[in-house]
């Protein structure tokens, strides 16, 4: 019985999981050939994905989804921003939603619901309830209306939340990143904000797990 609630639990997190790309790779001047370049460009250093010109978009190949999600992180104090990409089918038509380091210091203090490749038209740009230099956000829409999702604390229960309704509908269903400056994002996938675990949460349990399957008495 043991054995079954071990393999049930082992499936459910990996289920959960739906991290598409942790980039736990050597660094490069591209992120592989699993993303397409929409403009810019983006890599990896230190284990996370960056870009490497202003504007840069990068989508996920062969996956439709209304929501993503991506661990950011600020670095250095420079005006930087990184996105969640949703409803994408041209640099011009998708749901662009970002958190940005506006004024140059170490924390995210901004967030924008974009239409485009970081586009004006169509676009909210707003102060945070509260600055953070790490979290991580989600975002989904229905409809029109978008809405993004702030974890500072990486508990699966966000902190802050907010929602946008555009004036356009999106075209297509591609997810990706945008980056601008020296912001590095980590651990991007689609799934529902309560599924997403912890860094690392199911690599730290996938140990125990096989200890207690191999411990447990096996009938003769």
């Amino acid at each position: 019985m043991i054995r079954t609630i071990l393999t049930i639990s082992a499936a459910a997190a990996l289920a959960h999981a739906a991290i598409l790309d942790d980039f736990n790779r050597p660094d490069s001047n591209d992120l592989g050939p699993n993303w397409t370049v929409v403009a810019g460009g983006a890599g990896i250093s230190g284990n996370r994905a960056y870009g490497l010109t202003s504007l840069s978009l990068v989508t996920y190949n062969g996956v439709s989804s209304s929501n993503a999600y991506a661990d950011v992180y600020n670095v250095g104090t420079g005006l930087q921003y990184a996105a969640i990409v949703l409803g994408y089918s041209s640099e011009s038509s998708n749901y662009f939603i970002k958190v940005q380091n506006q004024s140059g210091g170490t924390q995210f203090e901004n967030y924008g619901f974009y239409y485009g490749n970081n586009g004006t038209g169509d676009a909210v740009f707003a102060g945070l309830n509260e600055g953070f230099s790490s979290a991580r956000i989600w975002a989904t829409y229905s409809g029109t209306t978008a809405w993004l999702y702030i974890d500072s604390d990486f508990d699966g229960n966000p902190d802050q939340q907010y929602s946008y309704t555009y004036g356009s509908p999106v075209s297509g269903s591609g997810v990706g990143l945008g980056f601008y400056g020296a912001s590095q994002v980590d651990n991007f996938g689609v799934g529902e904000m309560a599924e997403i675990p912890e860094p690392g949460s199911f690599l730290l349990v996938l140990p125990a797990l096989g200890a207690l399957w191999f411990a447990w008495p096996r009938r003769r």
